[in-house]
């Protein structure tokens, strides 16, 4: 865990940045990089909404996704335009006011600040998300009797975490970019991720690496070992870091637990 954290109260500021990614939005990315990531990000959403709805077994026009952490709403958006699920089927929690009113305003869906809102309280439902965002919580105990108390008898929890004992973080060691001080609270590996749902009357079935993080959390951590030695990354360190990230990955498929992030599936115990 982080040691010391800002407080619930101080954190907010840390997030008021318009470098931080997953808060961009076609209103307010205006650089080469931020557009090649939303890019990306776009063309990941098939495969991260398949992940989400493998094994579901109620018809899609009848689910209830909630996202814990939506940020800007484009999962939640994708789940309805391409795999048509009614948008009255579909909530987002996102504390953050500028990306819950683009995800309110531009996609039209609802979106809370909180799981202790009435509107989410009274629902069950078929899938809860949280990609990467429980290590964002404070309250995170809290939070996971909650998902309990809301996940359908056969609902699945996915949650989606960096991996502290992965091949990138063992190489970049304080520089490895997915320790995210002072946003990212704890950090989580799969012993203490099982440990942690347990004790909220959740268990895990299932966890499988996510491995598009690798090429992120690899170029960015270079990056940052650019920024502290006053140098630039150049084309030579480009390539460098693809062979690097290309090397992770195929370890992270073969052994998971050195994945940069890891996907967990859990259900109710």
């Amino acid at each position: 865990m982080l040691n010391p954290r800002p407080d619930s109260s101080e954190i907010s500021l840390h997030y008021k940045n318009r470098q931080y990614d997953p808060f961009l939005n076609s209103l307010n990315s205006f650089t080469v990089q931020h557009r090649a990531y939303l890019a990306a990000r776009s063309l990941l959403l098939q495969y991260r909404a398949n992940l989400i709805l493998k094994g579901i077994t109620k018809p899609l026009q009848k689910s209830t996704i909630i996202e814990i952490g939506c940020s800007t709403g484009d999962l939640l958006n994708y789940l309805h335009r391409k795999s048509g699920i009614p948008i009255g089927n579909l909530t987002g929690v996102e504390p953050d006011k500028e990306s819950a009113d683009y995800a309110r305003n531009i996609f039209g869906l609802n979106i809370f600040p909180s799981l202790a809102h009435e509107a989410v309280r009274r629902n069950k439902f078929d899938r809860i998300i949280l990609w990467h965002t429980l290590e964002h919580i404070h309250a995170i105990n809290n939070t996971l009797h909650s998902v309990a108390e809301l996940l359908e008898p056969d609902g699945v929890l996915v949650i989606a975490l960096p991996n502290p004992e992965s091949s990138d973080a063992y190489h970049y060691r304080e520089d490895w970019v997915a320790f995210d001080a002072p946003r990212h609270l704890y950090h989580f590996i799969p012993a203490t991720v099982e440990k942690l749902l347990e004790s909220n009357r959740l268990r895990v079935v299932k966890q499988q690496p996510y491995l598009p993080d690798t090429v992120y959390n690899t170029y960015h951590s270079e990056t940052l070992v650019c920024k502290r030695q006053h140098r630039s990354l150049d084309l030579l360190g480009i390539v460098q870091v693809i062979l690097r990230a290309s090397a992770y990955a195929v370890k992270g498929s073969v052994f998971p637990t050195t994945a940069s992030s890891l996907i967990y599936f859990a259900r109710r115990a």
